[in-house]
C-alpha cells in the first residue's frame, strides 16, 4: 500500500463504528421515506474497505445469512466469512495496482421500516504504476439491506456486468 493509501486509513474510523454511524440516517426526512444518506454512508464505507482490501470491515457491513453473487462468475458468497475471504484473495491479485469503486445513481425503495431494496451503478477504476488508468466493466447492482440492531446491512447483492446484456 502506498503512504496516502495508509494515511488515509489511520484517518478513518475502525469498520464497527462506521458501519455503526449508518444506523440513525442523514438529518430530517419525511415519514416512510427511506433513509438515503444513511444508505449513502454504508456505501461509502463499503467502497473505501473495497478499495484498501479491508476484507473484515466489507464483510462486516452484511448480515449473517447474506448472499453475494456475481451473475457474471455464477459466484455465490454466504455469509462474511466467506465474502471476507473473496475479497482477500481479490486483493492479493491486485497488488501494484490501486483500484478505486464507484456507486451512483441510488434508488431505494421501502419494502417496510427495516427492510429496503437498493439499485445503483457500480464502476471500478484501474490505476498501474506508470500512471495509466483503465476501468472495468460497469456494472448494475440490486441490493436488499436490512436494519439489525439499529444498523444497515446487507442482506443480498446482485452484480451484473454491463457487457453481459448485450450477448
Amino acid at each position: 500500500m502506498s503512504s496516502i493509501t495508509d494515511t488515509a486509513a489511520a484517518d478513518r474510523p475502525a469498520a464497527d463504528d462506521r458501519v455503526a454511524s449508518v444506523a440513525g440516517g442523514g438529518g430530517p426526512q419525511a415519514q416512510g421515506e427511506p433513509p438515503y444518506a444513511a444508505i449513502q454512508a454504508l456505501y461509502a464505507a463499503q467502497t473505501w474497505d473495497l478499495d484498501r482490501g479491508d476484507a473484515e470491515g466489507f464483510a462486516a457491513t452484511f448480515t449473517a445469512d447474506a448472499a453475494f453473487e456475481h451473475v457474471s462468475s455464477g459466484a455465490v458468497l454466504r455469509g462474511p466469512q466467506e465474502i471476507s475471504a473473496a475479497l482477500r484473495r481479490t486483493a492479493e491479485s491486485r497488488r501494484g495496482t490501486v483500484y478505486r469503486h464507484w456507486f451512483s445513481q441510488l434508488w431505494l425503495e421501502q419494502v417496510d421500516a427495516n427492510t429496503l431494496n437498493a439499485r445503483y451503478y457500480a464502476i471500478v477504476s484501474v490505476t498501474d504504476a506508470q500512471g495509466s488508468v483503465t476501468w472495468d466493466p460497469s456494472c448494475v447492482v440490486e441490493d436488499e439491506l436490512v436494519r439489525e440492531d439499529g444498523r444497515w446491512l446487507t442482506r443480498r447483492r446482485v452484480v451484473r456486468r454491463d457487457d453481459l446484456l448485450l450477448r
